[in-house]
């Protein structure tokens, strides 16, 4: 098996895994649409309506996880009740963005609705529940990363340079129906109506409609690899620093920044980036030398070394600057206020334990496969276990949805 790595933040299986993160965005109504509490109508929806999906006063926090041969599971944080789904291809590589998972094998991508999501607005915010399920497949595999926005979902296969755009609206009603089909695009991100290409071929990043035409907006970006979408807005990494795609808020064309690396860095480039979802800050692993925070908002990288070598990093980016990382011998460390020494906990994994790191707001979530358990950490009161939980499903893909 594979390494799955997920990102907006991470995802396991068992050797290696890869996962990607990204800002999902649901729109609201019009200001003459009708209270919450009046039923809808197709001349009259409430604010905030989603079509079979109810909304909650709290966030519908969910693990999906998915073992070695493919039985797939989601397990309610709330009620602490777990649900069998239908089976997947025994997976080999995974992504999620917060609500949708996809797991690959070597020739298709399977993706799994887990049925929760949050809406952040700014002003307000808004908490989704609906009827997980295995939603259907696409003919790609490999290495996979998946990222969405109000009306898109993005999937790019780096190793292949296929990417695709679906219709996230008919994805959340069970039918996988593409928009935009992108060659040479190791990275593919949705920003709004419009989509953020990273294209190996050309070494640039290119800015296309939501047909996957180019708009002429683009830039140079030397070897792409790794992306992201934040509050800020669309990243894709180079092999100097990173570009960043931010929309006009007066309609013009979109802005292209290129975000570069320091002048006297030597660590290995980021190409791998986490965050809480859609949060400013992301981090990625430095090689084995520590990891990078890039500061979308501010527009800065950071090198932060550490004594051992990481296998997963994510930015919770919060007010005590958090960040969580899986450490090679199986310990979460967790950093805070820039500090340069983190707390951690003992080895809670095994070093040959395809681990995967999840994380909202107030917990972190570590899969341990061998024990068949999902370790539930306080990263804010000093790295403190808070509960291990027993699951039915061996967590080779771990996946929070909900957040």
């Amino acid at each position: 098996m594979h390494h799955l790595r997920t990102r907006p933040a991470p995802i396991a299986v068992p050797a290696a895994l890869g996962v990607a993160a990204a800002l999902f965005l649901t729109s609201c109504s019009s200001p003459d649409d009708t209270s919450p509490g009046t039923p809808a109508t197709d001349s009259a929806k409430p604010h905030g309506f989603v079509e079979g999906a109810s909304e909650a006063s709290e966030p519908q926090l969910r693990l999906l996880l998915v073992d070695a041969e493919g039985s797939v599971a989601v397990h309610d944080l709330l009620a602490a009740e777990t649900e069998s789904l239908d089976d997947v291809p025994a997976p080999e590589h995974a992504a999620t963005d917060g609500r949708f998972l996809a797991t690959s094998d070597g020739e298709r991508t399977t993706i799994v609705d887990g049925g929760s999501w949050t809406v952040d607005h700014g002003d307000h915010t808004h908490y989704y529940d609906a009827t997980a399920r295995v939603v259907g497949a696409l003919d790609s595999g490999g290495p996979v990363s998946i990222a969405s926005s109000e009306s898109t979902t993005t999937l790019a296969w780096p190793e292949s340079g296929r990417a695709v755009a679906l219709d996230r609206d008919a994805l959340g009603q069970g039918e996988v129906r593409e928009t935009a089909t992108v060659d040479h695009a190791g990275v593919l991100l949705p920003l709004g109506a419009l989509l953020v290409s990273g294209d190996g071929a050309g070494d640039r990043v290119r800015v296309l409609d939501a047909e996957g035409e180019p708009t002429g907006v683009d830039t140079a970006c030397s070897d792409p690899a790794g992306g992201i979408v934040t509050r800020v807005g669309a990243v894709v990494g180079c092999a100097d620093g990173a570009v960043l795609v931010t929309e006009d808020p007066d309609g013009g064309d979109p802005v292209v920044e290129t975000i570069a690396a320091p002048a006297d860095a030597t660590a290995p480039r980021a190409t791998d980036f986490a965050n809480r979802t859609g949060r400013p800050t992301v981090a990625a692993l430095a090689g084995d030398t520590g990891y990078w925070l890039l500061d979308t908002r501010e527009r800065t990288w950071q090198h932060v070394p550490t004594d051992r070598p990481l296998r997963e990093v994510v930015a919770v980016d919060d007010a005590d600057e958090h960040v969580v990382a899986l450490d090679a011998d199986g310990r979460v460390l967790v950093w805070s206020d820039g500090g340069s020494a983190p707390v951690a906990t003992e080895p809670l994994v095994t070093a040959a334990a395809g681990a995967t790191l999840q994380l909202d707001a107030q917990r972190a979530y570590l899969a341990d496969p061998e024990g068949s358990v999902v370790h539930e950490i306080d990263f804010a009161d000093d790295a403190r276990v808070a509960r291990s939980i027993d699951v039915p499903v061996r967590p080779d893909v771990l996946a929070e949805v909900g957040r």
